[in-house]
């Protein structure tokens, strides 16, 4: 890590005024000349408004911690510490305005409270400033019943006493290097993956440069990209490769990082053939799914490989059909699915010793919803292991290949691939407390409106905004992940830059925090557990911000959020947004799973799976109305 750096800022750098909040008009009252006020004086509430000037914190700065510094000018020695609560405000206020007005622009929702002025951290807050570039600054108030406190302003006559924020931050630089670089090689290819580097040097996205090398330094092949793995081709057999991977950021690029030569080997009967028979498996099981065949046995039949991969399919026919049948109780249908393979790579598994296809599966899929055909498409790394003996050859399993692939560091960078569900975490109530009514067909029932089925608007609170919440993810939903499992990550990215939902500070474990941490701290853990964990940004909504079931499916509004509960599992497993609610029909955007698609839909996609979906609630946030 760079050396942390500091920077003070005062002055005219950090703008400060106390408000009577129980006045309606500006000017009502008005402290001592040089005065600083905070809770009551002179029969008046006071609340202190603060905000910084950030332009001298360089652009892509860490920030570690921000301290802010008033001091008393009520007491001079044995003051007892003042613990305000802290409002980040949500639309500007000037002195120009009224107290209430402040009130008005701080919402409700505190950063802070029941903390001494002292050992507040502002850092959270400072980088959300700088990340998200709008800074309204913070109100900071007591109860009317505790104690008051008077400080110098700005306009103090000795310049050490003025307010002062004290910023530590890492100095944005280039990332540092990647760590277990591995290469695994296939008949004329290979497939290179490794992990993020420690040290992501600034506060953007970082990406990866990886080029395949030849024994002797030349460069035979270049991928550039955000995620940690990368596909070559077109390799020499004969000829032993390995990989360069260079990590780079709005700063620089930082050091090279290599994987040990490797050699590719050809595969019994050639790549291609291996290749034909995973597009001819994907093409019989989307022909299942549309109802072009009925049973797997008809689908294998059809195809000329149907002997290779008859048996799997046949495995999942159960699944398949379940949910063909039950989206056609929801007037819904598949009505067309395309697949095609990028990047594939045939080799042998060190594991088991089988034969090895690892490919990029997209998928076009159609869905005909009362009439309207909605399009989504999806795109993930799949791993088809073959048993191949003589002439005979049967495709055995279809996985994820990144779950599969995936090596744990042996450095911190591990904390940054996986997030656990702390082992105290609440289950969702047993009696099912404000989950939505599922049918004995698993799908969500309710009553319509009167009148219809068209929902009302409602417009967004002041702090919480819905609608925008449910655009962000609709237009976001392709954005890379940071976790493997990144469906929580995603929604509290869309109530963070979409909604306006503001950072909660505390200890990254507890339920009443809410932040992410990847740009603004030194230490590996990303974010709070209730930033990216289903189970607790739930706890979080329901417990600490006020947020509330929605029981009924046609209530639902744009910017609610879902959860799931799969069988068999304790806790809410997979979040998603709402886009849109047409009559009690749920579009929703997620990272798991078709990234745009609808509540049936993904209901009847685990229907027959290991672990279909058994309970949802849907939260909306405080405030929402």
């Amino acid at each position: 890590m760079p050396a942390a750096q500091t920077l003070s800022l005062t002055d005219t750098a950090v703008t400060s005024a106390s408000t009577a909040t129980d006045c309606d008009t500006p000017g009502c009252a008005a402290p001592p000349a040089g005065e600083l006020r905070i809770g009551t004086v002179d029969g008046h509430l006071w609340a202190t408004h603060v905000k910084a000037d950030l332009s001298a914190l360089p652009k892509g700065a860490r920030v570690t911690s921000a301290k802010l510094s008033l001091t008393r000018s009520d007491c001079t020695t044995q003051c007892v510490a003042q613990k305000p609560a802290v409002y980040e405000l949500s639309t500007p206020w000037t002195p120009a305005q009224s107290g209430k007005d402040l009130l008005t622009a701080a919402g409700e929702d505190t950063y802070v409270a029941d903390t001494a002025l002292a050992e507040i951290d502002f850092g959270p807050l400072v980088q959300s400033w700088t990340d998200r570039g709008g800074n309204e600054g913070a109100a900071l108030t007591v109860s009317g019943t505790a104690a008051a406190a008077a400080y110098r302003s700005g306009a103090a006559a000795d310049p050490a006493q003025r307010p002062k924020l004290t910023i530590e931050y890492l100095p944005p630089t280039a990332p540092g290097a990647v760590s277990d670089v591995v290469s695994t090689p296939g008949d004329t290819g290979l497939v290179a993956t490794w992990n993020a580097p420690l040290d992501g040097g600034a506060t953007h996205d970082i990406t990866y440069v990886a080029k395949a090398e030849k024994g002797d330094g030349t460069v035979v092949g270049t991928w550039e990209g955000s995620a940690p793995r990368a596909v070559f081709s077109g390799l020499d057999n004969a000829t032993s490769y390995r990989v360069a991977v260079t990590a780079k950021n709005a700063v620089g690029s930082g050091p090279v990082s290599r994987s040990a030569l490797v050699r590719g080997a050809s595969v019994s009967g050639g790549a291609t053939r291996y290749k034909d028979y995973v597009q001819a498996y994907l093409n019989a099981r989307n022909k299942i799914t549309i109802g072009a065949s009925l049973t797997a046995a008809d689908a294998a039949a059809e195809s000329p490989h149907g002997a290779v991969f008859g048996d799997l399919l046949g495995t999942q026919e159960a699944s398949l059909v379940s949910a063909r049948e039950a989206l056609a109780t929801r007037n819904m249908a598949y009505v067309g699915i395309s697949t095609a393979l990028t990047e594939t790579v045939t080799g042998t598994d060190a594991a088991s010793g089988r034969l090895l296809l690892r490919t990029t599966v997209s998928e076009t899929t159609t869905v005909r919803i009362d009439g309207v055909d909605q399009v989504s498409e999806s795109q993930n790394s799949k791993r088809y292991l073959f048993s191949v003996s003589g002439d005979t050859v049967k495709l055995q399993s279809e996985s994820d290949d990144a779950q599969a692939g995936q090596t744990l560091s042996a450095t911190a960078t591990a904390a940054t691939q996986v997030l656990a569900t702390p082992a105290d975490a609440a289950e969702p109530p047993a009696d099912g407390t404000g989950a939505l009514t599922l049918g004995e067909d698993g799908f969500p029932v309710g009553e319509a409106p009167a009148g219809g089925v068209r929902t009302a608007s409602f417009a967004p609170a002041a702090w919480v905004n819905v609608l925008g919440t449910g655009s962000w993810a609709n237009n976001n939903v392709s954005i890379k992940r940071d976790y493997y499992y990144d469906c929580t990550n995603f929604v509290s990215k869309a109530l963070y830059y979409g909604g306006g939902l503001k950072m909660r500070s505390g200890w990254y474990r507890s339920n009443s925090a809410w932040f992410k941490n990847s740009g603004w701290s030194s230490w590996p853990v990303k974010a709070s557990w209730t930033w990216a964990g289903a189970n607790n940004l739930e706890r979080h909504l329901v417990g600490y911000r006020g947020g509330y079931y929605i029981n009924n499916v046609y209530a639902i509004r744009k910017g609610d959020i879902l959860f799931f509960q799969y069988r068999g599992d304790p806790v809410y497993d997979h979040a998603a947004v709402v886009t849109a609610n047409y009559g009690g029909r749920i579009h929703m955007a997620q990272h798991g799973g078709p990234e745009r698609t609808t509540l049936d839909a993904a209901i009847a996609r685990h229907k027959g799976a290991a672990k279909p979906i058994a309970s949802i609630v849907a939260v909306r946030p405080s405030g929402t109305g």
